[in-house]
């Protein structure tokens, strides 16, 4: 018996839009990517040169969003031409996507803890060497600071971070102007440590909560995309199926 045509318009219709989904997705990674790209010197600037590895990210994104919008283009035309082959091609392609997700997914949760102590190691290491002060227009210096002020934070655990950098034997400061709460006032003087004059919380725990807070927001967005990927394998292959 003949498939009913009004089955596979549905399915059709229904594969058509979950790609058209897929596509907007990988031109918003290529986005992200460009944005990251841009924006690693901020990182280079307050971690140190090691981590240029965050344009590694940028240039991921961006090849990451072309496949993926290359894959809802294919699954677009491969619904709107009924070409099985196509479909077949999308689903492998799809599939195997799906399961490099899975595995990254585990790699990055096994190995957070790992990357988080060489971040942390490779941050102090640069504001102990490299730091010169307040207002000083050294690519480490610049970034440290705006990262501080932005942020409300001091150092890396805290103020005590500067005890022995070159910053202290330099100045004679215990911190900087840019960990003070109000960097122009009188009491902002490099020995007063109040929580009153200074922010007492490290630079790393305010970003670690921020990558918190955001990682909500993250896992929501790549859970919602594995379902979408999942339901996309699903509907090519009842296609395919039908097409038969």
């Amino acid at each position: 018996m003949a498939p009913s045509r009004s089955c596979y318009a549905t399915l059709k219709t229904v594969m058509i839009c979950f790609n058209t989904i897929i596509f907007v997705v990988g031109c918003t990674l290529v986005a992200l990517g460009l944005w990251i790209k841009l924006g690693s010197t901020s990182f280079v600037r307050v971690l140190g040169s090691t981590s240029v590895n965050f344009v590694h990210i940028g240039y991921f994104c961006i090849v990451v969003g072309i496949v993926v919008a290359m894959l809802g283009f294919m699954g677009c035309w491969g619904a709107a031409k009924e070409s099985r082959c196509l479909l077949l091609m999308y689903f492998l392609i799809m599939l195997v996507i799906f399961i490099a997700e899975i595995t990254a997914a585990v790699v990055v949760f096994a190995f957070t803890q790992f990357a988080r102590s060489i971040v942390l190691d490779k941050s102090l290491t640069a504001l102990k060497k490299k730091y010169s002060g307040y207002k000083h227009d050294d690519i480490v210096s610049y970034g440290w600071n705006a990262f501080m002020l932005k942020l409300n934070c001091c150092g890396v655990h805290n103020y005590t971070d500067f005890s022995g950098s070159a910053f202290q034997i330099r100045t004679n400061l215990t911190y900087p102007k840019s960990c003070c709460k109000d960097p122009m006032s009188l009491a902002c003087n490099g020995h007063n440590v109040s929580s009153v004059v200074i922010n007492q919380e490290g630079c790393f725990h305010k970003l670690v909560s921020l990558v918190k807070e955001k990682s909500l927001l993250l896992g929501g967005a790549a859970t919602g995309a594995a379902l979408l990927e999942l339901a996309a394998m699903i509907v090519s292959l009842m296609l395919y199926v039908k097409l038969v």
